[in-house]
C-alpha cells in the first residue's frame, strides 16, 4: 500500500520549514467498509462476538433495537421510511430561511425531498416525538404536531420554534439504517440489507434534488448554512449516511448499482456545501474536514467518476487546498495554534476538543488507509502534551469563555500512542504513555477510546496496549507553577498539585474564539473545588441569557466600569498585557516555590479605561495558603462614575461582617439594574441588599456538600471612602456539567458580592485577600492591616499576620518606586517580606531592590528583575539577573566568600549607613542553598 509522501523544502534564510503538499495514493486499494479499522476482519468480529460477553451483549443490543423494524419491513416496507421528515407532498427543492429560522420552501422535484430543519438554536419548548408518535408521510402547512415539554399537551407548532427536531428525527431513522447495514455486513443477512438500503435510498433520493438553502436576510447565515442543518458543522447525519453506505457498498453494487450515481452525487453535494460554507479559522474547520473525510473515504477513486471527484479529490481539497470558508489542514494549524506551546486560539473546552479532533482525524486515516498524516502535523502532539496545563489540582480543566469544567479526556493520548506504535515512533510512544499513566492509574488495565459500546471498540480497533515498562510522567513537568498562553490571553498560576491543598488561579482576557466580554476575569481554586467559578455559556448561544448575561462582565469575577463595560463576545480581539509573571511561564525548576505573582494590564475598550490586576498565591504551609488580589481601574478621560468589583462563589450561605465581626446593616436596594443605567446583565442579579461603608469588609462563603466537611472561602477586603457593598444572588454557573459538584449545588444561585467604588478606583483600588479553609483546616490569617505611601496614592501595602507566628509584608505599586515600612525598604512594583520564627524571606517579584535588617538584594543593570533571599538558620538564594547581595558583616578578619555548589564569589566588606556589611555580585542562579563565611 502506498503512503502519503511529503515534499519538504527548507528555507535557510528564514530558518523555517515550508511543508509541501500531501500526496495521496493514486489508487485506493482498501476494500469497503473503510470507516472501520483495516486491522479488523469480519472473522475477527464474529470471533469476538462469540468469545466476548461484553461484545456479544453490545452487538445483541444493537440487533434487538432494530430487529422489529426488519420484521415490520417485510409486511409494511414503508412504515419506517414514511416517518422521515420530508417534503412528502410538495417535493420542494428550494428552501428559504429568515436568518436563523425556517421560512418556507418551494420548487418541485420528481420525488419527496429532505425537509430542512426548523431553527439554528437547538433549544425548544417541545419534545422530539418517538417514531411511533409520528404520522406517516407528514407534511402540513400548520407545521409540526408536537408535545409541549411542560404542559404535556400536543399542539401545532411552526417549524421556526422546533429547534432541531426535524434533523434529529431524520438522524434517528438513519441510525437504524446504519445499524441494520452493520448487521448485514457482519452476518450477511439480506433482510437487514433490504431495510437499510430502502431507508438510505429514500433519504438520498430526497437529498439529490435539494438545493442549498437561501437566507432571505442575505446575512451571515448564508455563509454557514448546510443542506439539512443551519450550520454545516451540525450535518451530523453525515456520520450515519457514510457508515450506512460503507457497510452496504457491495450490496448496493450488486443489487442497486443503477442508483449508485445518485447516492454518490448526494454525498458529494453534502461535501461541496460543507466546504463552501462554514468558518475557516476555528473549530468549525475541523468539524467540516471530518465530515468531508468520511465522505471521501466511502467514495470510489477519482477515475470512477465522470467529474473525477472521488476519494483522492476530496482528501486533497481538505489537506492541501485553502478555500474561502475551508482552509487546508496545514493552513488552519499554522494559524490557529501557537507553534511554541501548542495552545489553540479558542476557549479551554474548545481548544482541547480541537486537539482531540485532529488526533481522531489522523487515526481515522491510519485505520482506513494505513497512512500516517500525524507526522506532518507536528503541532498536534504539542497540543496534546500541553493539555495538563489546563488542569486544576482536582484534575478538572479551567472553564474560561464558553467552556465547561470536566476531566481531561484520554482519547488524544491514546490516539498518539496508537499512531506511534503503528508507525514505529518510540519517542512519541514513551511520551504519551507516560502522560497517560500520569493522568490515570497505571494499573487500570484496559485503555481505549470512549466508543459507544464494545462492538464499536472492535470495529475501530480502539484498544491500545500500553507498555508497562514506561514510568508515569512527573506532573510538575506538565503542570507548571505558571503558564501563559498569549494565543487566548490566559494565565494560570498554581501552587501545589494536591487536590485538597493545592492552590490555583486562572485569569483570562478576551482573545480568540468563544471568548467573553469579561475584562481581566479570574477563577479561584481551594480545598478540592473551583470555589470562584466562571459562569459558562448559559442555556444556548442563541438564548437571551447567553447574550445578555453569561457572556458579560457581571457573570465574571472582574471589574466593570460605570456599569457600561461591554464589548464583542464570541470572536474577541481584546487581550491583556502580562507585565510580570513569576515564576516565568513553563519554568519547571530553580524558582522560589512559595510565592506566585502576576501583574496584568488591560484597556477596557468600551469605556476606554485602564485596568491593572495584580494577583499572588502565597503558600504559608503544606496545607495552607492564600490569594492576594489588587485591582486598579480608572476611566482615561476622568469620567469615573463608579467601578464594580464582582466576586461569585459556590455555596449556600454568605456572611458579610465588619472588621470587628459585626454583621453589616444591609438594606434593600435597586442600583444594580439596567433602569439605573447599567447594561442589561445587571438585571440577572436578584435579592439585592447593600450598605455604604468605608470600613474593611470580611466575607465568608460557606459550601456544604453531603458527606464532606464544610468548605469556606474567607475574604478580606480593604475599606475605602465612597464605597458601597452589595450582597446579591446571581444565576448558577453553567460551567459545571461533569460531576465536580452535586447537581443541587450546580443548579443553585452563586453567592455574589459586588463592591462599588464611586469615582475612580485606581488610587482607591480594590484590595482583597482570599483564603480557602475547611472545618478541619480552619483559616490561618488572624489579622490584616494596611499602610500607604504619601508619594503614590495607588500604592498598596499589606501586613498579614498568621496563626503560625508568621507575618507577611506586601508591597504593590503601579509604577516602580521607593517605599518603606518599619525597617523594610523596597524599590519596585511587587515585593514581599515574610518573617517567621526561625527565618526571613525577601521576595522581590518585580523591582530593583528590597532590604531588611541590613540584608538586601539589588538587581544590577536592569530597572526591574526578580530575586529571593531566605536567611535564618541557613540561607537560600535565587535571582533571574545579575544582582548584588548584601548581608551584615559579622565575620572575623579575612576574605569573606559566598559559596554555592562548587562556585565561590568574593565579598566586598563595606560600611553602609554606619554599619558593617559584606556585598557580593552574584550571577543569575536557580533557587538553592548558599553559605557565607571566611575563605
Amino acid at each position: 500500500m502506498r503512503r502519503i509522501v511529503l515534499f519538504i523544502s527548507v528555507s535557510f534564510c528564514f530558518v523555517q520549514v515550508n511543508y509541501g503538499q500531501f500526496i495521496f495514493p493514486k489508487s485506493i486499494e482498501r476494500e469497503h467498509p473503510r470507516l472501520i479499522s483495516s486491522k479488523v476482519s469480519k472473522e475477527d468480529i464474529l470471533q469476538n462476538i462469540e468469545n466476548s460477553k461484553d461484545v456479544k451483549q453490545s452487538y445483541e443490543a444493537i440487533k434487538s433495537k432494530i430487529s422489529k423494524y426488519v420484521v415490520q419491513y417485510k409486511t409494511d416496507p414503508e412504515w419506517l421510511s414514511s416517518r422521515f421528515q420530508m417534503y412528502w407532498n410538495s417535493h420542494a427543492t428550494d428552501v428559504y430561511v429568515d436568518g436563523e429560522f425556517y421560512s418556507h420552501a418551494k420548487g418541485k422535484a420528481p420525488v419527496p425531498t429532505v425537509r430542512f430543519t426548523g431553527q439554528r438554536d437547538y433549544v425548544t419548548d417541545y419534545n422530539t416525538p418517538n417514531l411511533e408518535d409520528l404520522k406517516p408521510y407528514f407534511e402540513d402547512d400548520r407545521g409540526l404536531f408536537l408535545q409541549h415539554k411542560k404542559t404535556k399537551t400536543w399542539e401545532w407548532v411552526k417549524p421556526s420554534k422546533t429547534g432541531r427536531i426535524i434533523e434529529n428525527t431524520n438522524e434517528k431513522i438513519m441510525r437504524i439504517a446504519r445499524d441494520a447495514a452493520l448487521v448485514y455486513f457482519i452476518e450477511g443477512d439480506a433482510d437487514y440489507a433490504k431495510l437499510a438500503t430502502h431507508l438510505f435510498d429514500v433519504y438520498m433520493q430526497g437529498l439529490y434534488y435539494r438545493n442549498e438553502p437561501i437566507d432571505m436576510q442575505k446575512g451571515n447565515v448564508q455563509n454557514i448554512i448546510g443542506l439539512t442543518s443551519f450550520q454545516v458543522i451540525k450535518e451530523n447525519i453525515v456520520d450515519e449516511l457514510t457508515q450506512c453506505y460503507d457497510f452496504l457498498y457491495h450490496y448496493i453494487q450488486k443489487e442497486h448499482k443503477s442508483e449508485n450515481e445518485i447516492y454518490a452525487t448526494s454525498l458529494k453535494k453534502l461535501a461541496e456545501i460543507i466546504i463552501k460554507n462554514g468558518v475557516p479559522d476555528n473549530n468549525w474547520n475541523l468539524h467540516q474536514a471530518n465530515f468531508v473525510i468520511q465522505i471521501a473515504l466511502v467514495l470510489d477513486e477519482d477515475k470512477m467518476y465522470a467529474d473525477s471527484k472521488g476519494c483522492q479529490y476530496y482528501l486533497n481539497r481538505i489537506f492541501n487546498e485553502s478555500e474561502a470558508r475551508q482552509w487546508s489542514v496545514k493552513d488552519v494549524l499554522d494559524y490557529g495554534y501557537n507553534q511554541d506551546n501548542g495552545v489553540w486560539n479558542e476557549s479551554s473546552s474548545y481548544a482541547l476538543s480541537v486537539a482531540k479532533g485532529y488526533t481522531h482525524l489522523a487515526r481515522t486515516l491510519q485505520n482506513a488507509l494505513d497512512i500516517d498524516v500525524m507526522q506532518f502535523m507536528p503541532v498536534i502532539p504539542e497540543a496534546v502534551a500541553v493539555m495538563p496545563q489546563y488542569l486544576y489540582p482536582n484534575n478538572y480543566i479551567v472553564a474560561f469563555g464558553d467552556s465547561h469544567y470536566g476531566p481531561l479526556e484520554t482519547e488524544p493520548f491514546l490516539d498518539l500512542v496508537a499512531n506511534a506504535q503503528q508507525f514505529n515512533n518510540r519517542e512519541q510512544e514513551e511520551t504519551f504513555t507516560a502522560l497517560l499513566y500520569m493522568l490515570q492509574d497505571k494499573n487500570q488495565g484496559e485503555h481505549k477510546r470512549n466508543e459507544k459500546n464494545s462492538i464499536h471498540d472492535i470495529l475501530h480497533n480502539t484498544k491500545v496496549h500500553l507498555d508497562e515498562s514506561i514510568e508515569p510522567a512527573d506532573k510538575s513537568d506538565f503542570m507548571t507553577n505558571s503558564f501563559y498562553a498569549p494565543t487566548v490571553s490566559w494565565v494560570a498560576m498554581r501552587n501545589g498539585l494536591s487536590s485538597k491543598h493545592g492552590l490555583m488561579v486562572s485569569q483570562v482576557g478576551s482573545l480568540g474564539n468563544h471568548a467573553h466580554s469579561n475584562g481581566i476575569a479570574m477563577e479561584l481554586y481551594g480545598k478540592n473545588y473551583v470555589l470562584a467559578p466562571e459562569g459558562g455559556r448559559g442555556s444556548s448561544y442563541f438564548r437571551p441569557d447567553y447574550k445578555d448575561y453569561y457572556s458579560q462582565f457581571p457573570a465574571h469575577n472582574t471589574v466593570s466600569v460605570n456599569g457600561k463595560s461591554q464589548y464583542n463576545k464570541m470572536r474577541s480581539y481584546y487581550p491583556f498585557e502580562v507585565k510580570r509573571l513569576y515564576p516565568a511561564s513553563e519554568r519547571k525548576t530553580g524558582y522560589y516555590p512559595n510565592i506566585n505573582f502576576s501583574d496584568i494590564y488591560f484597556n477596557e475598550p468600551s469605556t476606554n479605561s485602564d485596568q491593572n490586576r495584580v494577583m499572588s498565591i502565597v503558600r504559608t504551609g503544606e496545607t495552607s495558603g492564600y490569594y492576594i488580589d489588587v485591582f486598579r481601574s480608572k476611566q482615561n478621560e476622568g469620567k469615573d462614575e463608579y467601578h464594580d468589583y464582582f466576586y461569585h462563589n459556590l455555596g449556600q450561605k454568605l456572611k458579610l461582617t465588619s472588621e470587628n465581626g459585626a454583621f453589616l446593616n444591609l438594606v434593600e436596594s435597586s442600583k444594580l439594574t439596567s433602569k439605573a443605567g447599567n447594561i442589561k446583565a445587571y438585571d440577572y442579579l436578584w435579592d439585592e441588599v447593600s450598605t455604604q461603608t468605608n470600613n474593611t469588609l470580611n466575607a465568608t462563603y460557606n459550601l456544604s456538600i453531603e458527606g464532606e466537611e464544610q468548605v469556606h472561602m474567607n475574604m478580606w477586603m480593604q475599606g475605602n471612602e465612597n464605597r458601597e457593598i452589595f450582597k446579591v444572588k446571581s444565576p448558577p454557573s453553567e460551567a459545571f456539567r461533569h460531576g465536580m459538584i452535586p447537581k443541587n449545588i450546580e443548579e443553585a444561585p452563586l453567592l455574589t458580592t459586588v463592591v462599588r467604588q464611586y469615582g475612580e478606583a485606581w488610587n482607591r483600588p480594590f484590595v482583597a485577600i482570599y483564603e480557602p479553609s475547611t472545618t478541619s483546616e480552619p483559616s490561618t490569617i488572624k489579622q490584616v492591616d494596611t499602610f500607604g505611601s504619601p508619594s503614590n496614592k495607588s500604592f498598596v501595602g499589606l501586613k498579614i499576620e498568621s496563626l503560625q507566628d508568621r507575618t507577611d509584608i506586601v508591597f504593590s505599586s503601579d509604577v516602580i518606586g521607593k517605599y518603606a515600612f518599619q525597617n523594610i525598604n523596597f524599590n519596585g512594583t511587587f515585593g514581599m517580606v515574610t518573617s517567621e520564627e526561625n527565618k526571613t524571606t525577601l521576595f522581590l517579584g518585580a523591582g530593583k531592590s528590597i532590604e531588611k535588617d541590613d540584608f538586601s538584594i539589588q538587581i544590577l543593570g536592569k530597572k526591574s528583575g526578580a530575586a529571593t533571599l531566605v536567611y535564618g538558620n541557613n540561607m537560600q538564594l535565587t535571582c533571574d539577573d545579575v544582582m548584588l547581595l548584601t548581608v551584615p558583616d559579622t565575620y572575623k578578619k579575612g576574605e569573606v566568600v559566598l559559596t554555592f555548589g562548587f562556585k565561590q564569589f568574593r565579598g566586598e566588606r563595606l560600611k553602609m549607613n554606619g554599619k558593617n556589611v559584606v556585598s557580593f555580585k552574584v550571577p543569575a542562579m536557580n533557587f538553592q542553598e548558599i553559605s557565607i563565611g571566611l575563605k
